[in-house]
């Protein structure tokens, strides 16, 4: 069984089974996690980043991912907002699938920026071509 499936297998069951924190998706906490790894591998490094730079990171992410629907999208699995980002973020460390250090909060992430302004600001989709080649039929 792979490290990933049992991540989901346990905040499957800490959060959505037991009620604990059911106002996300599954695939929200999914999204969270591909979209560090995605801010780490566009920033070159794998550091600590702020509650800020993650917000700003997991937008973009939603962004190049879903285009126009990005808003819509996250909707779908609960986050609204760049609170949302934090309180799964801090689900997250809560169960240790990441961390944080002494001076970080779940507050870092509170009205970064509105997340529908952001979306709607953004008039254009950057298309990913090598992406695109890797879709079967494209």
């Amino acid at each position: 069984m792979s490290d990933n499936y049992q991540l989901l297998e346990k905040i499957q069951s800490e959060f959505l089974d037991t009620g604990r924190d059911d106002r996300y998706r599954l695939t929200a906490y999914t999204f969270v996690l591909q979209g560090l790894e995605f801010f780490l591998a566009k920033k070159g490094e794998k550091k600590h980043v702020t509650g800020r730079e993650l917000a700003g990171g997991l937008a973009e992410f939603a962004y190049r991912q879903f285009g126009p629907m990005a808003y819509d999208v996250l909707c779908s699995w609960g986050i609204g907002s760049t609170d949302d980002f934090g309180f799964i973020v801090y689900n997250l460390i809560d169960i240790e699938a990441m961390s944080k250090t002494h001076g970080d909060s779940v507050e870092d992430f509170f009205n970064v920026f509105n997340l529908r302004e952001y979306f709607d600001g953004l008039d254009y989709y950057p298309i990913d071509k090598k992406r695109i080649r890797c879709i079967q039929g494209a």
